[in-house]
């Protein structure tokens, strides 16, 4: 069965790849590397175009446009490596929409839809929580550092935090990607809210088709990038493209992105109609363009040869996007045992 977007699709794809391209251009991501200032020109974008609405409920907020434009546009911000509170997109809006109370989601789903909130998810350390209030520090914290809202972990259960409140202390942490912030939220008897529901698989389950989708299309940007400067680089009076090794190097680095896109979109498909093969599909998919953009970003870095090494080529700014994705929601290994472990308990994809 052949998996493919819709022409619509791709023609908001085109779209919001050419509209990241003026709102975050690639100097724009070195800027946020000596700035470690989010691009809040490009986040306003997505919010014009409905994108952060677009998983949202309209009784909420939203457009009931469902999860393939979050995806589309996934890929067309790894395309552009624009510095955006994805965390916020990918997966706390989803939890909330799936895991919130009624007054939670009408709370906050209005303001995560129009961007003027983020949320990040912080469960990675169970807090300790008395009379509705959380105690204790969790990190690191991916979009934290600015979010206005947080999900967080404690007595065996998911709850919500208002991160306006003023018993929080947040500490920015160093990073390898500036636009890949992370913090430590630590918590002083701040007020929490418990969530109905802990059925968050969903919810993890769209973030790392997400993230999937923005990792192919970080990978795509950097092919085009070592193709392009392998048709200019002359070698012994000849350009290094004509060159055998170079030849392999990029249809390897190819051959790995297009098994990760058909992972993704295969998933991209299960997402939206919530079908029942979605974990098996999403640790696929997360597998497969981890490894196709770490193994991108270090293939065309070597293809540049000495200045990819330099802060003057691009190369870095794919190279830390890379590295930043492969460590959220655990290592490609830990997806490709979950991966096994379904296939050897006898789960099958749907087609």
């Amino acid at each position: 069965m052949e998996f493919d977007f819709t022409e619509e699709y791709r023609l908001l794809a085109d779209q919001l790849r050419r509209a990241l391209e003026v709102a975050a251009p690639l100097d724009a991501a070195r800027k946020t590397v000596d700035s470690g200032q989010l691009n809040r020109s490009a986040w306003g974008l997505l919010s014009e175009m409905g994108i952060l609405a677009s998983g949202i409920s309209a009784d909420f907020g939203g457009n009931d446009l469902g999860s393939i434009p979050v995806c589309l546009a996934s890929e067309a911000i790894g395309w552009s490596v624009a510095a955006v509170p994805t965390e916020s997109l990918y997966h706390a809006t989803p939890l909330i929409q799936s895991c919130g109370s009624a007054d939670q989601r009408t709370h906050w789903l209005p303001a995560l839809a129009s961007g003027e909130a983020t949320g990040c998810v912080a469960t990675g350390a169970v807090l300790a929580i008395h009379n509705d209030r959380l105690t204790g520090a969790v990190s690191p914290v991916s979009g934290g550092h600015e979010a206005s809202v947080a999900i967080v972990r404690a007595d065996n259960r998911l709850w919500l935090v208002d991160l306006t409140a003023s018993d929080i202390e947040r500490e920015q942490l160093a990073t390898l990607d500036p636009g890949r912030p992370l913090c430590r939220i630590a918590f002083r008897g701040t007020p929490a809210t418990p969530m109905v529901s802990d059925t968050s698989d969903f919810a993890l389950n769209h973030a790392v088709v997400c993230v999937a989708f923005e990792q192919i299309g970080g990978a795509s940007r950097a092919l085009d990038g070592a193709i392009a400067y392998a048709r200019e680089r002359q070698a012994f009076g000849h350009s290094i493209g004509s060159y055998q090794a170079i030849k392999h190097k990029l249809t390897d680095i190819w051959t790995r992105i297009e098994i990760a896109r058909a992972h993704a979109m295969y998933a991209a498909s299960s997402l939206d109609t919530r079908a029942s093969d979605l974990p098996l599909a999403a640790a696929a998919a997360r597998a497969a363009a981890t490894e196709a953009y770490l193994f991108a970003a270090q293939e065309t870095l070597q293809v540049h040869g000495g200045y990819g090494f330099t802060f003057e080529a691009d190369s870095h700014l794919f190279y830390r996007r890379a590295r930043a994705l492969a460590a959220s929601f655990g290592p490609a290994i830990e997806w490709r045992s979950r991966l096994a472990a379904r296939l050897i308990a006898g789960e099958t994809a749907l087609h």
